[in-house]
């Protein structure tokens, strides 16, 4: 299964251009199979989420990219109420969660520095990143096997055109945010550009 674990959509990110079936019908064209919705700093509500899910073509799930003192952070499974602008903060919710969390775009700008205890706080990077360099992608898929698990990939997508430029795939077939969670856990997975 083929799912864009990083996109964003207008107006829960204010610098996205794409609305969400927008999105979604998109991914499908360029045949992804799912894509993960990672708003900036917001959670969707849930009965807009299932809404969404119910006329999407494609498989929609949720996580978010939280902007923190040490840059971008994926996370997968972490409930609204622990979101914090401090990384220390989000990895301990997210260890009392069960979430995981990865470094959102890691060779970007040096937006995140990465340090043996920072490394603590992450269970891997985003390794393929649509809107990252190949030297950019070509460094993050190295740092990512200095982590527990693989890195994942998703396109960073904003605009119509960034739509499925990478993608995480996964063995199995998750159908829920629960079952992605266990997905990412299990490492079977890997990440790819697909662009």
């Amino acid at each position: 299964m083929l799912i864009d674990l990083h996109c964003h959509t207008w107006p829960r990110s204010a610098c996205s251009a794409l609305e969400p079936l927008e999105l979604a019908r998109l991914a499908a064209e360029r045949g992804l199979d799912g894509i993960c919705l990672t708003e900036h700093d917001r959670a969707w509500a849930p009965d807009e989420l299932e809404a969404l899910r119910a006329a999407a073509p494609i498989a929609i799930f949720h996580a978010v990219e939280l902007t923190t003192d040490l840059g971008h952070i994926l996370a997968f499974g972490l409930p609204a109420a622990a979101f914090s602008a401090s990384a220390r903060e989000v990895a301990a919710a997210a260890v009392e969660a069960g979430a995981l969390l990865f470094l959102a775009h890691p060779a970007r700008d040096g937006l995140l520095r990465v340090t043996r205890e920072t490394v603590e706080f992450f269970v891997s990077v985003e390794a393929a990143n649509g809107s990252d360099s190949r030297l950019q992608n070509i460094a993050a898929a190295g740092l990512a096997k200095g982590f527990r698990l693989p890195g994942i990939g998703g396109s960073d997508a904003h605009t119509a055109a960034e739509v499925g430029r990478a993608a995480t795939r996964f063995a199995g077939r998750p159908t829920s945010d629960a079952d992605l969670l266990e997905a990412l856990r299990s490492g079977a997975y890997e990440a790819l550009l697909l662009d």
